[in-house]
């Protein structure tokens, strides 16, 4: 196979989704100072705007061969390793503290790889999809609290490998809000001194999805 003509559309915002979200993690090595982590929190926003747009285009023109694999891969990086090591670089963890960091990327790989091989649901994702995880978790860097970050690494990881049900967002309005508040957000990290506020927001929203299943449950019960 060539590998150059298997790739279509979708692959190339998928190359750019592994892109930002390794360069997030070269930003973190450089140094670990608040710059430096606004950057690479912003870089990995960035990614997953990337990961929506390939999404997006690939409902429209097709995805490819290369497509579902390529978009898993670039997911494990960009919204497995990078925030883990983020996480684990921002707040200086000692090394009794890493299996946490290594068990969400465990997850995040064990998530992918059942989605890969599952019966796709039109409607559901099973368990915590891996970029909202991801999100969440390079969010909660931004509030400078390590014992919450920690514990909720770890919360996330086992919602990643759950059963439970997260809805899956197909209309275009609302993502197209969601996109243009990506953008917002990583505006607002990278060029505001007190990132406190966007990341209570960008939580608050996280939040809201995460408590999805719930509220999808009660009003199948009421139905």
């Amino acid at each position: 196979m060539n590998i150059l003509r298997a790739l279509r559309p979708p692959d190339l915002f998928t190359m750019l989704n592994i892109a930002l979200g390794f360069a997030a993690t070269l930003v973190i090595c450089e140094s670990q100072s608040l710059d430096m982590v606004k950057a690479a929190v912003v870089l990995i926003i960035l990614a997953a705007a990337a990961d929506g747009l390939d999404g997006f285009v690939a409902r429209k023109k097709g995805s490819g061969p290369l497509g579902a694999n390529l978009d898993s891969l670039a997911d494990l990086v960009s919204f497995g390793a990078a925030p883990a090591f983020l996480v684990v670089q921002a707040f200086s963890l000692p090394l009794q503290i890493w299996p946490a960091a290594i068990f969400f990327v465990i997850c995040g790989a064990l998530r992918l790889a059942r989605f890969n091989i599952s019966n796709k649901s039109v409607q559901l994702f099973e368990g915590l999809p891996i970029p909202a995880a991801g999100m969440a978790l390079s969010a909660s860097v931004l509030l400078w609290r390590p014992g919450l970050t920690v514990p909720l690494m770890l919360i996330l990881a086992l919602l990643m490998i759950s059963s439970i049900p997260y809805p899956k967002i197909r209309d275009k309005k609302v993502l197209s809000i969601l996109g243009l508040f990506t953008i917002a957000a990583a505006w607002a990290v990278f060029f505001q001194s007190n990132t406190i506020y966007t990341a209570i927001l960008l939580g608050a929203l996280i939040i809201m999805y995460l408590l999805s299943p719930v509220v999808i449950s009660r009003l199948q019960k009421g139905k």
